[in-house]
């Protein structure tokens, strides 16, 4: 069993957080820029340390390069820009900016590959790469150039596509897909299937899927229809059921499967380990301790970073009594 971050790490209220989100409010030519990109890459360098440190086999960069999670990929594709700011109603989500797609979408650049070397470098531990998926963003976007969902949808996977083949390239050897919009419309799933594949065309990272914020029970029996699908990573904190319906999940031979244990908002902590450890140990299905993940259920980053990292240890706690 391996522990992994599945989301952002906190820096806010740290002085190198502080530093950076005095930096984030100057604009412009005022802006000093080596300052503010140091001042992310020591952030990002201080997420990756308290991941490791608490126990994590697998971390993200923190997303701290990121101003936030959705409009910093999909505005730097050819087609689509950011809007106005909102905020996620879902378990631990943050602020987001509003995609606009005003044109037919193409990949122009790299947009996560800087990052993910950056993290990948001098870390103790394996980096793994989180991005919003294609079908969530078409969900969240504001469409003015195609007029159906399903055609958004694909345009914007061929797009990130061409993203995730660049991440490949450049090493990233896992890469984490966030579809929380599938369980809002779990009857596209069907649609999501043909979206999914066109993803993960000519990528040979190990794509995860990662789902919160509901039940997956209305598709998990359909997800080993999920062609290149190397770990199902799902919250089984806001529905409890998940559990069960994840273990059952018929995945691909050789698929990891990856259990939100712990919530991202504050205020709930965590069960007792060894509760958790022998609810895990009651529930049929589950693979081998070899093919298990244990992580956050949602994001971390709303989180002290004496929380964040406190949870992270409790998964590590689990882990370990889960092998002994």
């Amino acid at each position: 069993m391996k522990v992994t971050n599945n989301g952002s790490f906190p820096w806010r209220g740290t002085p190198l957080g502080d530093a950076l989100e005095r930096l984030r409010g100057v604009t412009g030519a005022e802006r000093p820029d080596a300052a503010w990109r140091e001042a992310r890459d020591r952030v990002a360098r201080q997420a990756v340390a308290a991941q490791a440190g608490a126990g994590c086999d697998l971390v993200t960069d923190g997303l701290a390069r990121r101003d936030e999670p959705v409009a910093e990929v999909v505005a730097r594709l050819e087609g689509c820009e950011a809007g106005p700011e909102t905020t996620s109603s879902r378990p631990g989500g943050g602020r987001y900016r509003v995609p606009i797609v005003r044109g037919e979408l193409s990949w122009k650049e790299p947009v996560l590959v800087e990052d993910y070397l950056f993290a990948a470098t001098g870390s103790p531990v394996p980096v793994k790469v989180v991005l919003t998926g294609p079908f969530t963003i078409a969900h969240l976007a504001e469409d003015h150039a195609y007029g159906d969902p399903m055609a958004l949808a694909m345009a914007m996977a061929t797009a990130v596509n061409q993203e995730l083949r660049a991440l490949h390239g450049a090493g990233a050897a896992f890469i984490q897909v966030d579809e929380p919009g599938l369980l809002e419309r779990p009857e596209a799933f069907p649609i999501f299937t043909r979206v999914w594949e066109v993803l993960g065309r000519g990528v040979g990272a190990t794509l995860a899927i990662h789902l919160e914020g509901g039940s997956i029970a209305p598709i998990s029996a359909g997800l080993g229809r999920l062609k290149r699908l190397g770990c199902l990573s799902v919250d089984c904190v806001s529905d409890p059921e998940n559990l069960a319906a994840a273990a059952a999940a018929p995945l691909h031979e050789g698929a990891v499967l990856a259990l939100g244990l712990v919530a991202g908002d504050a205020g709930k902590n965590p069960e007792d380990a060894s509760a958790a450890v022998e609810r895990l140990r009651k529930t049929a299905g589950l693979p081998e301790s070899s093919r298990l993940f244990i992580g956050p259920a949602s994001d971390l980053g709303g989180l002290s970073v004496e929380e964040a990292a406190a949870r992270l240890k409790w998964l590590d706690e689990v882990r370990r009594r889960f092998d002994a």
